[in-house]
C-alpha cells in the first residue's frame, strides 16, 4: 500500500475500509472475501498485515462459527472497558476522560471542516474509526476539489488533513495499534492494527509533501 500511488479517491476508499473494521464486526461481503482468500489482495505481499492475515486465512476453515467469533473479537476489542478503548481521549486526555477536552476538540474540528459524520455513527468523535472516517471524508473533499481545479480550497483542504493528522491521529493510533495487536486473538484485528499503523506511516510523509507542493504554480500541471 504506497501513498505516492494512490490517487485521493483510493486513499478515501482505504481510510474508510480501516474505519468500517474499527466501528462494526465485518460484513457479510467481507466474511465472503475472507473465506474466499481474495482479502489478500487488498494488502501488500511481503508486508506484517499480508503476514498476519494469510495465516488467518489459512485458520479460517477450522473456525466453526465465523462471523460470530469475529463478532465476539470486536466486541471485546473495541466496545467493551477491558479492550483497547479505542478513543483519543483515553491517549492524550490526563483524565482519559470521554466527551472532555480532547473529545470536544476533535468534534469541533469536524464541524470547522463542514463534516457531518457524527450524524450517521453512535460512537463519540474521538473513537479511532470515526477519525479515519473523518480522513476519508476530507479525501472525497481533495477528490472534487482537484476535478474543479480549486487551488485555495485544495489547499485548505490538504491542510486540514495534515492538521489533523499530526494534531490528532498520529498522537495516538500507533499506541492504540499495539493494545489491538497484544490483544487480539484472530489474524484480522492483528492485520488490521498493522495495516492502519502502516497506512498512517505513509499518510504523514505523504501528506507533508503534497501540502508543501500544492502552493507550486505548476502543481496542476504536473498532477494532471
Amino acid at each position: 500500500m504506497n501513498n505516492t500511488e494512490l490517487s485521493a479517491e483510493e486513499r478515501g476508499r482505504t481510510y474508510r475500509f480501516l474505519s468500517s473494521l474499527c466501528l462494526k464486526p465485518p460484513s457479510d461481503y467481507i466474511l465472503s472475501m475472507i473465506r474466499e482468500g481474495r482479502i489478500l489482495s487488498l494488502v501488500e505481499e511481503g508486508s506484517r498485515a499480508y503476514d498476519e492475515l494469510s495465516r488467518f486465512v489459512e485458520d479460517v476453515r477450522r473456525i466453526e462459527n465465523l462471523e460470530d467469533e469475529l463478532a465476539a473479537e470486536h466486541t471485546a476489542l473495541f466496545v467493551l472497558p477491558g479492550g483497547v478503548l479505542p478513543h483519543e481521549s483515553v491517549y492524550l486526555d490526563k483524565e482519559k476522560r470521554l466527551g472532555g477536552r480532547v473529545t470536544i476538540s476533535v468534534k469541533q474540528f469536524y464541524e470547522k471542516a463542514g463534516a457531518d459524520i457524527l450524524n450517521k455513527c453512535i460512537e463519540v468523535p474521538d473513537h479511532l474509526g470515526i477519525e479515519l472516517e473523518f480522513m476519508a471524508f476530507l479525501c472525497d473533499i481533495e477528490k472534487e476539489l482537484r476535478k474543479k481545479d480549486d487551488i485555495e480550497g485544495l489547499r485548505q483542504c490538504i491542510e486540514f488533513q495534515k492538521t489533523f493528522l499530526s494534531e490528532h491521529l498520529a498522537q495516538w493510533a500507533y499506541a492504540c495499534c499495539e493494545k489491538i495487536i497484544k490483544q487480539s486473538t484472530y489474524g484480522l484485528y492483528k492485520a488490521l492494527a498493522y495495516l492502519i499503523v502502516e497506512f498512517i506511516g505513509e499518510e504523514e510523509g505523504y501528506i507533508s509533501d503534497l501540502y508543501a507542493g500544492v502552493a507550486e504554480e505548476s502543481y496542476f500541471s504536473k498532477t494532471e
